[in-house]
């Protein structure tokens, strides 16, 4: 979510009075949050670092969730969607809004460049009627009344994929919903499975490095780490399928994961929207010594042009590039010579 998108939202205050905002936007102006506490509104979100950039808001005014039942809970006089880049996570909100909203409006707004300029369009099948209120920056703001739908199940909207015999599924916005990203499949075809130790998957999405590693060494202690309520869901959700205990943490990198491990192995994000973002990674490199046990590896896939061996050699006294394949490498990253 942009700020220009927040500040087309602000030329609109009178929609802010006990309403619900629902979806993602880490870079929320503080004026906004003001906003919102002063109006009564509440914030539901599924992604974790949104959930604590909204230090403005009492834990009674924000949630961490994936959008379910709550919504009718809440009653809220209006409700604002942040509009998700991924559209099947976002026709899929607005089927459980149709079924949750007793008043069937809703208002949506996004970037252009994110699907603002369509929204209307998109929502054809689950609108009676769809105008764009306002235009501004590049941000397209949607006035939506909703046709009543069924009581919408997310496990209908999960798709699922199949990796080494074992089916992971996925619920709508995780990454590569539906299948097994590339860079994923060629570290699974080089990682090794340990035969013991504590195995931390950070950025799990479905679960599918952790869970893999898991089901060939049944005795590892395996947490899974997410920002994302629907990737934890996914990987919640495969792990009971699979009979693999685990623990799964909403952690923003490394902020709210405690003690040390064995493995910490990743394939970290570096897109945010078209921009090249490399915070993830380079906290990855920074941060994760304090977390490894002194003879712990560091396991990591990504793009090939991406300069991650400079990094690595800054904080690790190895590291290895293990293969390239199909665009990726593989590095593994440790203390030991």
């Amino acid at each position: 979510m942009s700020l220009a998108a927040y500040e087309l939202l602000q030329r609109h205050p009178d929609l802010l009075d006990h309403t619900l905002i629902i979806g993602n936007g880490a870079e929320c102006p503080p004026e906004w949050q003001q906003q919102l506490q002063d109006s009564n509104s509440h914030i539901l979100t599924w992604d974790w670092q949104t959930h604590q950039q909204y230090q403005a808001l009492d834990s009674t005014h924000k949630q961490f969730a994936m959008p379910q039942n709550q919504i009718r809970e809440l009653q809220p006089k209006h409700i604002i969607l942040l509009w998700p880049k991924a559209k099947t996570l976002a026709l899929s909100l607005i089927e459980l809004l149709a079924s949750q909203v007793e008043n069937s409006v809703v208002y949506a707004v996004a970037a252009n460049d994110a699907g603002g300029k369509s929204i209307g369009k998109a929502c054809a099948d689950w609108v009676s009627d769809a105008e764009k209120i306002d235009s501004a920056r590049r941000c397209s703001l949607w006035q939506l009344t909703l046709l009543p739908q069924a009581p919408m199940n997310w496990l209908k909207k999960a798709e699922s994929f199949v990796h080494n015999q074992q089916s992971y599924l996925t619920l709508p916005g995780v990454f590569c919903h539906g299948k097994l990203d590339v860079g994923t499949r060629v570290l699974l075809e080089h990682l090794p499975a340990p035969a013991h130790g504590k195995v931390l998957d950070l950025g799990c999405g479905s679960g599918v490095i952790g869970l893999s590693l898991k089901h060939q060494q049944p005795a590892l202690e395996l947490t899974l780490a997410d920002v994302d309520a629907f990737a934890l869901r996914s990987a919640e959700l495969n792990s009971m399928r699979m009979g693999l205990s685990t623990q799964v943490v909403a952690s923003d990198g490394f902020q709210h994961i405690d003690g040390r491990f064995d493995f910490i192995i990743s394939n970290p994000p570096f897109h945010q929207g078209k921009d090249t973002d490399y915070r993830f990674a380079q906290t990855l490199f920074q941060q994760a010594k304090q977390h490894l046990v002194s003879d712990g590896q560091l396991w990591i896939v990504a793009n090939r042009h991406l300069p991650y061996e400079d990094w690595g050699q800054q904080y690790f006294a190895s590291c290895e590039v293990l293969a390239q394949q199909e665009g990726f490498k593989i590095l593994c990253l440790s203390q030991a010579k």
